[in-house]
């Protein structure tokens, strides 16, 4: 962290201000404020002044080192000692941690049959949404054995997936028939049967709807190379 960070972050705890009361003063987000305390991105005075003065601070600390002159150079014989700053560690507050829960969300990443946690995927929460879905209504299943080449769907992809219990026909859907999870297309027929396929002719099973679990509806197919 260099000078003028820890002149910032000191600056703020004086003030009894936390980083999110900051960023609003500043008109900015809460990471540009964690960047700058933490070092990692570097301002110019003029902007670290106008922070400052929020904070009824100035910037009378910071002074320019003067330019060393050339006869200087050649006089000098011993290289003085390099003075390390302190390294400060950043612990999130609770103030913190509460602003970014509002931002990033973290997801599991379920197995497509035993329902295990298998990875995790972080998202950027704007306006309460996710992949333009409602953050709640989200989740995100590894297929295992539901290989759907027809609908471009093949073992190992992460499917994102809208929970909802409604069908829309032809649509791809996350269900659970005779207690095992599978994905599959669902098309509804008359008298509550519901036509249950991965793709092919040979797969094609009627089903009763009440013996149909859905869980969601799938939108979306990641795959990695």
């Amino acid at each position: 962290m260099n000078r003028l960070a820890l002149k910032i972050k000191e600056a703020r705890l004086k003030a009894k201000m936390s980083e999110k009361d900051l960023a609003k003063a500043i008109g900015q987000n809460i990471n540009y404020i964690l960047q700058i305390e933490s070092g990692k991105k570097v301002i110019n005075e003029k902007l670290a002044e106008q922070i400052l003065s929020v904070l009824n601070e100035t910037m009378d600390f910071y002074v320019e080192p003067e330019p060393v002159k050339e006869d200087a150079v050649k006089k000098i014989t011993v290289k003085p000692p390099v003075v390390k700053e302190p390294v400060i560690s950043i612990t999130p507050n609770e103030s913190w941690t509460d602003a970014l829960s509002g931002v990033i969300k973290e997801y599991p990443v379920f197995d497509e049959v035993s329902q295990k946690i298998v990875d995790h995927k972080s998202y950027s929460v704007l306006s309460k949404k996710v992949e333009g879905l409602h953050f709640e209504k989200v989740m995100f299943v590894k297929v295992s054995e539901s290989e759907c080449p027809t609908y471009r769907i093949h073992k190992n992809d992460v499917l994102t997936i809208q929970l909802t219990h409604e069908i829309q026909n032809q649509g791809i859907y996350y269900v659970e028939i005779n207690r095992k999870k599978m994905i599959r297309q669902l098309v509804k027929s008359q008298n509550q049967v519901v036509l249950v396929s991965s793709g092919t002719s040979q797969s094609e099973v009627e089903i009763p709807l009440k013996d149909l679990k859905i869980i969601g509806k799938v939108i979306k197919v990641e795959f990695f190379l």
